[in-house]
């Protein structure tokens, strides 16, 4: 069963003032097959995220303010591959809550001082005791962003720096992690092209005290009328928090912090070519360089005493190691019919991975595990009337490798094609129906956790 629901209603509605209240529900509760041979061959998967919040924006003579605070409550089960053994957790509902609360401001554009700033702040919880600590993770995560610029010559050449400071605060083993950023730059924008000039200096302490200067960088240039040529350079710390693996994946296990990753160059360029009897192009392709990129593979067998020895661990553990990704692909858009929108996105992925370690020992013939060599997205919406209209997707994922039992494992590919179907009764009701996974397709979203087979969904949307 699975059942996806959202409410929202403006409690306050003013020509400067706006407060609105929204809530979110998602959930799915069902049985899924094992892709790879097991006993038994299939298990519950369980998953439900409920969120609330209150959302304020002031509009002011001088600036503008938002006020945001939400929480979030969700339940999960690690329901990886057990391949017969005992498991760990045996389908134990884990609990994760954020209680979230922001503050922005933004000043109107001056040709004196502008300025913008945000406060994040985020406390989670966690339900149940994880093996290697004697109470719930919990802890709380700071993110606070500011910056300013002042034009000069011209309105559109403008000097500033921008500012940032993130830290997580965790209770028991963990380590803390703090980046400070001071980025300065200068910006130009003309008719058809601009550039952005600077650099980021980053401060970061966690699992050892670094200081890295990286490029921030990007240049757009307009060819023609309709086409453009654009780079961006960058690079720095991903932070890998606990709040941000959870992001990447639930069934993570954090039995110890992620280490933070450092780019020391992310390169992104191509050509857009704009809209030409309906279609447009864009051709494109990166670089990038990663110290300590992680990986996420079935944890399984553990022989350490945190987990106890000969356990059978259901979760995900991260593997490290040095990553270059190498990218091209291109996109089509095309609506030249307008009842008809079609876009193609081809990605392809070529990876080299280095000095990758596992429990101590370096692997030989290291893969990019759970990240595709080639991607395939097609999306379509068909309006056949003012009241009905249809919409597809097709996301194709291939060369997908995983790290289980002392070995590489090639994963399956990717083939999810989903249609839907919407009809408007009237300007406050409408029906709508969706059918996913119509190629019956069976395959990991990550190795030993495996995705839903075929199913179908309908519901109602309700406007007052």
């Amino acid at each position: 069963a699975n059942m996806d629901g959202a409410f929202g209603y403006r409690l306050l509605e003013k020509e400067r003032e706006t407060l609105a209240f929204t809530f979110t529900h998602q959930s799915t509760n069902g049985e899924v097959d094992y892709t790879q041979e097991s006993t038994p061959g299939s298990n519950d998967a369980y998953f439900m995220d409920n969120r609330g919040a209150l959302a304020f924006h002031h509009r002011g003579e001088a600036n503008n303010i938002r006020l945001n605070l939400s929480y979030l409550h969700s339940l999960y089960n690690y329901y990886g591959n057990r391949f017969g053994n005992d498991a760990y957790f045996n389908d134990e509902r884990q609990r994760l809550g954020v209680l979230h609360a922001s503050l922005g401001l933004v000043s109107k554009e001056s040709d004196l001082l502008n300025y913008h700033g945000s406060l994040d702040l985020k406390n989670f919880s966690t339900g149940l005791a994880y093996p290697s600590s004697a109470d719930p993770l919990k802890g709380n995560e700071i993110r606070i962003m500011a910056g300013f610029d002042k034009p000069f010559r011209n309105p559109t050449t403008k000097v500033g720096v921008d500012g940032s400071l993130v830290t997580a605060l965790y209770g028991g083993e963990w380590d803390n992690y703090l980046l400070v950023d001071a980025a300065p730059y200068l910006r130009y924008e003309g008719y058809n092209r601009s550039a952005r000039l600077g650099a980021d200096i980053q401060f970061q302490t966690g699992d050892k005290t670094r200081v890295r200067v990286v490029p921030n960088i990007a240049l757009r240039l307009g060819v023609s009328e309709r086409t453009s040529l654009y780079a961006n350079i960058h690079g720095g710390f991903d932070h890998n928090t606990f709040l941000d693996m959870m992001d990447e994946s639930r069934y993570f296990l954090p039995v110890a912090d992620v280490k933070p990753s450092f780019s020391v160059i992310d390169i992104d360029a191509g050509i857009r070519i704009g809209e030409m009897n309906g279609f447009r192009f864009d051709l494109f392709g990166g670089y990038r360089k990663t110290d300590d990129a992680h990986f996420l593979v079935l944890r399984g067998h553990e022989t350490t005493d945190d987990l106890g020895q000969g356990s059978f661990v259901e979760g995900l553990k991260p593997l490290y190691g040095n990553l270059t990704h190498t990218r091209i692909g291109g996109m089509i858009h095309t609506n030249s019919w307008a009842p008809l929108e079609l876009s193609l996105r081809v990605l392809k992925n070529i990876y080299k991975v280095k000095n990758l370690s596992v429990d101590e020992n370096i692997t030989d013939g290291p893969k990019a595990y759970n990240k595709p060599g080639v991607e395939v997205d097609l999306k379509g919406s068909l309006e056949v009337s003012e009241k009905l209209s249809f919409s597809m997707n097709y996301y194709f994922a291939g060369e997908r490798w995983s790290y289980y039992g002392g070995e590489n494992l090639e994963m399956e590919n990717i083939n999810d094609l989903n249609l839907g179907v919407a009809y408007q009764i009237s300007d406050a009701f409408s029906l709508s129906i969706k059918a996913n996974n119509l190629m019956f397709q069976q395959y990991d979203l990550w190795y030993g956790h495996p995705a839903q087979g075929f199913n179908m969904m309908g519901g109602f949307t309700f406007r007052f």
